[in-house]
Formats: C-alpha cells, sequence, structure tokens
C-alpha cells in the first residue's frame, strides 16, 4: 500500500508550518521525517492520518484521497504511534494493545476472539508476549514504547506513522524499537514513517528521507542525496560536517554493528 503526499501546505492561523511537501512512501519502505523544532513534523504526522486537515495538497493511500475515508477504515490502513503518553489508567499490556482494535470494533460492542488474536499476534511482533499481563505503567521506556508500536500493529494496518519514537530511550533500547521497525518493513512489508531528531537513523537504516524547513518546502529522497553538509547546515543554521568512510581503504573502514539480524555493513 502506497501513501503519496502532493504539494502539501498547512497553516495555524496566519503562522504558515510548513509548504509544499511532497513525497512517497512505497510497502517495505521507511521514510525518516527529520528537521529542527517547529518545522512541523508532528503536525505532518497528524495530517497523514486525518486527525488535521492541511490547507492545500492532497493524501493519498493506493491513489484514494484520505478525505473519501471514513475513520475506521483509515484506523484499518495507516497505524499511528503518538509522542509518549503514561496516563493509561493501570491497564494490562495485552488490555493495552488490544485498544488498537478499536478501527474493527462496533460501537457499543466488546472485541471478539479474532480481537484478542490480532492483540496477541502484535505481541509476539514486537516480543513482549511475555509479560502480557504485567501493568502496563510499570514498564520500561523501551518496553513501553513498544507495546505503543504493538498497539498500533493490533489494527493490522499497511502504513505505520510513529512521532519520535525513541525519544528519551537510551542506546540499547532505541536499537531495540528499530528493529523492530527493520523487521516491520523487511518482514511483513508494512511502510514506515517516523519522525526523529537523529540524522544516524537516517542513515543507518532509512529508505527516504524528509528534511523539513520550518515555513519552506521540504527536501526529499534518498539519505545520502538528501543529507549532505551544505543542506543540513543550511536547516539547522550549525556548520556540518558528514563523513564518510571509505571500504578500499582499510586506513578508513568502520563497521556498522549487526543491530538489525543482518550481516555488519562495512561503511
Amino acid at each position: 500500500m502506497t501513501l503519496a503526499v502532493s504539494n502539501l501546505d498547512f497553516s495555524f492561523g496566519t503562522q504558515r508550518i510548513f509548504t509544499d511537501i511532497s513525497f512517497s512512501v512505497a510497502p517495505g519502505e521507511i521514510l525518516s521525517v527529520i528537521g529542527p523544532n517547529g518545522a512541523g513534523k508532528s503536525t505532518l504526522l497528524r495530517c497523514l492520518n486525518g486527525l488535521l486537515s492541511p490547507d492545500h495538497g492532497e493524501i493519498t493511500v493506493n491513489e484514494r484521497d484520505i478525505r473519501s475515508l471514513g475513520r475506521k477504515e483509515l484506523g484499518r490502513m495507516i497505524g499511528y504511534v503518538p509522542q509518549r503518553n503514561t496516563d493509561t489508567f493501570g491497564f494490562s499490556v495485552f488490555d493495552m494493545v488490544l485498544i488498537g482494535r478499536a478501527a474493527h470494533i462496533d460501537t457499543f460492542s466488546a472485541p471478539a476472539e479474532v480481537d484478542h488474536q490480532a492483540a496477541e499476534r502484535a505481541l509476539q511482533l514486537v516480543g513482549l508476549q511475555f509479560i502480557r499481563d504485567k501493568n502496563f505503567n510499570q514498564l520500561s521506556g523501551g518496553q513501553a514504547q513498544l507495546v505503543a508500536i504493538a498497539r498500533a500493529l493490533a489494527a493490522e494496518p499497511d502504513i505505520i506513522l510513529l512521532d519520535e519514537p525513541t525519544a528519551h530511550l537510551d542506546i540499547y533500547n532505541q536499537v531495540q524499537v528499530m528493529r523492530v521497525l527493520r523487521q516491520l518493513t523487511d518482514g511483513k512489508g508494512l511502510s514506515v514513517i517516523m519522525t526523529t531528531h537523529s540524522p544516524d537513523h537516517a542513515f543507518l537504516f532509512s529508505s527516504k528521507v524528509l528534511l523539513m524547513q520550518p515555513g519552506r518546502e521540504g527536501l526529499f529522497g534518498p539519505p545520502v542525496d538528501v543529507m549532505t553538509p551544505e543542506t543540513v547546515s543550511r536547516v539547522y543554521g550549525i556548520d556540518v560536517s558528514i563523513v564518510r568512510y571509505d571500504q578500499q581503504n582499510p586506513a578508513c573502514r568502520t563497521v556498522v554493528p549487526d543491530w538489525f539480524g543482518t550481516a555488519g555493513t562495512q561503511r
């Protein structure tokens, strides 16, 4: 399922947040949305899942304008993981994930066996079925973030939007979250769109990058084409150097750790 954005503009009142944003994400791809605070990254995600309406432009899923889709239908196509919220009223991990089935459950109806099975599968995908009965408020930051991803997966969407999924996590838990996202794209063919403040995430595991500039058009393409010293320096207003290692020169060779279950990659 392909999500495409064409010439998207958004304003809050008279304040232009972003303008002329265009990109597309195909099945199995990861798009990192990166940019300074105030560039509109979170706002863009809320436009993509229909929570906000852009001033101009078009958002389509498999060439269908999302404005023509009902909330439940859109919820079955696009999963959403907002920035972390810990106010859960003491729900268990399983119940938190089961909430993600809302788009499949009729109003005033109780979850059926098929919904419980979907929640179990989602927990297995993120590797947390062993804590299914634990109180969500007792989880570590990394576990809580993986449960939030499982909740989105329970709806069985084709596209997942994540707003800074690795924020406030240590290196280990960042890797755990990124490994799950890579498994979802490589193994399940999902499309992932995530906002991040880390250029490393863009280079290490993203298929494409959207570099957003406050009040201006975004830059979209492969990470090596978009994240150049010139563009990053201009967008962030600081001097930036990007070091690339020569594979032909052993003195300038590094190995990216085998974080994603594949052979280490020399860069």
